[in-house]
């Protein structure tokens, strides 16, 4: 389906086109849904980014905005230089910019399309106590998580038969552990996991399945925990450290505070904009381009 925004017409393989060039975003952030249904949500999103590129450009050339020569050329230059260089820039085998008049004609319209964002994207600047209410309503983004550093022995098992089995041998570890055993020692002599001697390294909540964090977030430093039953079978588990939450100060952070909103007003400010031109384009889907 084509587009037609106010006097300007967009065909089907453009929207297509730039659809399947979505395809690969979208589907990141739609995990198991139907090929069907990304291929629809990035039609969606195609036609979305190119109404507001469409009527970004239409307004853009209504302004009278001055565009320095030296500007266009130096445009057209690095244009080349990206898209194959001169040699394949002469063979025209680009799907719209075949000659040099079209080249200069897209490199003003960038120029200008850039002028307006610069334009239509300027909000109040960002003060030091917009910074600090940002930080003490969120105190949530300037903690850190608290992690643990761990190792753990391992008996595998995939059957019911081999879970009952592993039970049976990991209660018999920990007795030997119970009774004075190196865990080192045992890890190296009795697990099915003696990767890095068994060393888990540090991580935070949400790494590990949920049985086996429970256990070793329950634990203290030294501490090893009762037999774990996972889905890889049973486990036993050594705490080597704990860190707690660290709270970042509002000197450390200030300066991205101030950029990251700072850079939220500039796109609330252009959003408000584009809805503008929105609400008064004429937007229509066409059949037969």
């Amino acid at each position: 389906m084509a587009l037609k925004i106010n006097d300007q017409f967009i065909p089907d393989w453009a929207v297509e086109r730039q659809a399947q060039s979505f395809f690969e975003q979208v589907a990141k952030s739609m995990p198991g849904k139907p090929r069907e249904v990304i291929q629809l949500a990035a039609m969606d999103l195609a036609k979305d980014r190119m109404i507001d590129q469409a009527l970004m450009a239409q307004e853009s050339q209504k302004r009278d905005y001055k565009v320095d020569p030296e500007e266009i050329k130096l445009g057209m230059k690095e244009w080349i230089s990206q898209n194959g260089g001169k040699k394949a820039f002469s063979k025209g085998k680009h799907p719209i910019i075949k000659t040099q008049d079209d080249l200069r004609k897209e490199i003003i319209s960038k120029i200008k399309f850039n002028r307006l964002l610069e334009e239509e994207s300027k909000a109040d600047e960002v003060t030091l106590e917009d910074a600090r209410n940002y930080y003490d309503a969120r105190p949530d983004l300037f903690e850190s998580e608290t992690t643990i550093t761990a190792s753990h022995i391992l008996k595998k098992a995939e059957s019911e038969n081999e879970m009952v089995q592993a039970e049976q041998k990991i209660i018999e570890i920990k007795k030997l552990l119970d009774n004075g055993e190196d865990f080192l020692n045992l890890i190296k002599k009795e697990s099915d996991d003696g990767v890095n001697d068994g060393h888990l390294g540090t991580f935070g909540k949400g790494r590990m399945v949920p049985s086996f964090e429970k256990a070793a977030f329950a634990l203290k430093p030294g501490e090893i925990s009762n037999p774990v039953k996972t889905q890889f079978g049973w486990h036993l588990i050594l705490l080597h450290e704990r860190k707690d939450p660290q709270i970042t100060s509002f000197e450390e952070v200030k300066e991205k505070i101030v950029e990251y909103l700072g850079e939220k007003r500039k796109d609330a400010a252009f959003d408000s904009f584009l809805d503008g031109l929105k609400k008064e384009a004429v937007i229509e889907e066409v059949s037969g381009l």
